[in-house]
């Protein structure tokens, strides 16, 4: 759990009863677990950061639109380097977002089957309702 140093710390923050600290802090891991597993939040964390980019986001709406995507459709719609674009397929593919699919002489970039997607189709959603 928590050190005697973190302990007398939060205890001085005066929030909970004297000896009732330890009590205390579990209800809040328990508040929060009741919400979301603690050891999923690693793999939610690496998924949103992927999503932590404008054009990262338009490349999933790109995705979606058309089901697949090449990387020389990023390159020419929004005028990156192939290498920008590479790295920006490379974080969606790690974090479950994409998957890879070959075609021929290309490799198409689609919806990846798990978490990740779901998470960038929800993200897209809440983007629709930014005005």
């Amino acid at each position: 759990m928590m050190s005697s140093a973190d302990l007398t710390r939060f205890s001085d923050c005066g929030l909970a009863e004297k000896g009732k600290e330890e009590e205390y802090l579990r209800k809040i891991q328990a508040d929060v677990a009741s919400i979301v597993d603690p050891d999923k939040t690693g793999t939610l964390a690496r998924i949103m950061r992927a999503l932590a980019d404008p054009t990262r986001i338009k490349v999933i709406a790109m995705v979606k639109a058309r089901g697949r995507l090449y990387e020389c459709e990023i390159v020419g719609a929004y005028g990156l380097a192939q290498p920008t674009a590479s790295y920006h397929l490379r974080l969606l593919s790690d974090a479950g977002i994409l998957a890879k699919r070959r075609e021929g002489k290309m490799i198409a970039y689609i919806p990846g089957e798990g978490l990740g997607w779901k998470v960038a189709e929800r993200a897209l959603e809440i983007a629709k309702e930014i005005g």
